[in-house]
């Protein structure tokens, strides 16, 4: 008898056991998801910065505008929007697609139909971070193609639009 009061004990506490642990996996799961819920929330929707090509003293100013942000799953965001270029009061415009991975926030941007300057690189991407704080993104340039390089660094507005970054 005093056997079975033993084994008895031993069930209890391995199902003990399995239950703290299922308890714990569902509150990390649920923390995971508010953390990822915060960043879509959260993430600026304007910021403002430069670019500069590798080599090259040229800077470009930079605003670029977030009209949609979701959630893909527990781990990606994707933000849609517009920006725009500005070099010598010549300006382009373009459609903006960043992922930001979390939680590392590292992000990856990709410039789509460029308005207004028929030479302006989109076969490539920006490579980088997002600051923790969300308020910054530094990223590398790479051209597919060639390899140049270039440097992005934003910082984030509270409202702009996607007009050019000496009229805001």
């Amino acid at each position: 008898m005093r056997w079975r009061s033993a084994g008895y004990f031993h069930g209890w506490l391995s199902r003990l056991g399995l239950m703290i642990a299922a308890a714990s996996l569902l509150f990390a799961s649920s923390v995971h998801a508010a953390d990822i819920d915060d960043l879509t929330r959260n993430l600026p929707r304007g910021f403002l910065g430069e670019f500069s090509w590798e080599g090259d003293p040229i800077v470009q100013n930079v605003v670029i505008t977030f009209d949609s942000v979701r959630a893909l799953n527990e781990k990606n965001v994707e933000a849609f929007g517009c920006g725009s270029y500005e070099v010598d009061r010549n300006v382009t415009k373009i459609k903006v697609r960043m992922f930001v991975r979390w939680p590392d926030l590292n992000v990856e941007i990709f410039e789509l139909a460029p308005e207004g300057n028929s030479s302006f690189e989109t076969g490539g991407s920006h490579r980088g971070r997002l600051s923790p704080d969300f308020q910054r993104i530094d990223t590398a340039w790479t051209t597919t193609s060639s390899g140049q390089r270039g440097e992005l660094h934003l910082r984030a507005l509270p409202a702009v639009t996607c007009a050019p970054a000496s009229a805001t």
